[in-house]
């Protein structure tokens, strides 16, 4: 248990603490914190990540750090530059003030009506151009896990038990087919099943019927296992209609299950938690890095006591 509570300390406290930050700090400041934490110092040599692509369209360079919203979780988007193209980051931290922003300038008639808006997702975002902008993400490919962040979490966002994206719940994004066909006007009977990634089959549905690019006409899977002709004797020249029910074939990234405070009001602290907190009290008393002339050790034990203090205080409804 309290190499657990370690890590957790640990990985809350790294934002914080990277090299960046702690490269503005007094030599006192840094001798306090590396007696209180040396593991943290060990971290350097990982903060670094390694680039993956080659800056093709196809292959992007793409840098994951630890502040960045994991890139596999959404379908990010690119920029270009010296001709080559890279993945539009987005910070954790301007995520949660967007999804935040937005749980407060729209209400809960608008998320429904958004959650089937009955055309491309595309113009939901544009709904949302206004906090996005304001946090500057509004061009990186995010609108999608942005609205069903807020959507999922509009309570905790709106009365602030939810404080940071650590804690939010962020659904999985997965992978949907739709099965499809289409009339050409040479008389075949063309059928495919194009695959597309969404937060919900309604998303992925919606993108697939109300293709604005071609993206998913019959033209653009000839190559997929699903592409099939049979030769017909009648000229329909339909476009392409659903040929059955839309299904989930798999997760491209699994759910964040985050710490929803607004839950755990309504739930009470169960036996786990109060262990938690048993443990969390047992390794403030034994404090060994909190002495005096050492302000910065001694500010993360009071830190950490005021968290238990106001969780042992906290009302249950």
């Amino acid at each position: 248990m309290r190499i657990l509570i370690n890590k957790i300390i640990k990985e809350e406290t790294i934002s914080a603490t990277s090299r960046k930050a702690r490269g503005q700090w007094s030599p006192e400041a840094m001798q306090d914190l590396e007696a209180f934490h040396p593991d943290l110092f060990e971290l350097d040599e990982q903060e670094e990540q390694e680039t993956t692509g080659d800056g093709s369209w196809n292959d992007p360079f793409n840098t994951p750090t630890r502040g960045n919203v994991p890139t596999q979780s959404y379908d990010p988007r690119t920029e270009r530059k010296d001709d080559k193209h890279h993945i539009v980051p987005v910070p954790k931290m301007a995520f949660y003030k967007a999804a935040q922003l937005l749980t407060k300038m729209k209400d809960d008639a608008w998320f429904s009506e958004n959650e089937d808006r009955g055309e491309l997702s595309y113009y939901r975002g544009g709904d949302m151009e206004t906090p996005l902008k304001v946090v500057g993400i509004n061009n990186s490919g995010v609108e999608d896990k942005v609205f069903w962040a807020a959507f999922d979490n509009k309570e905790g966002l709106r009365d602030g038990s939810i404080t940071n994206y650590d804690q939010l719940y962020l659904r999985p994004f997965k992978m949907y087919e739709l099965p499809m066909y289409e009339t050409a006007k040479v008389y075949k009977h063309i059928v495919f099943t194009p695959k597309i990634k969404a937060f919900s089959p309604k998303d992925a549905e919606t993108n697939i019927m109300y293709d604005e690019d071609g993206v998913y006409q019959s033209g653009e899977w000839y190559n997929d296992p699903s592409y099939k002709e049979t030769d017909d004797e009648w000229e329909s020249t339909d476009g392409p209609a659903p040929d059955g029910d839309i299904k989930e074939v798999g997760i491209v990234y699994d759910e964040q299950k985050g710490l929803n405070e607004s839950l755990i009001k309504e739930m009470g602290p169960g036996p786990e938690e109060n262990d938690i907190m048993s443990e969390l009290q047992e390794l403030v008393n034994e404090w060994s890095g909190c002495k005096e002339g050492m302000p910065v050790a001694c500010r993360y034990k009071n830190e950490v006591q005021h968290l238990i203090d106001r969780y042992k205080n906290k009302p249950l409804t």
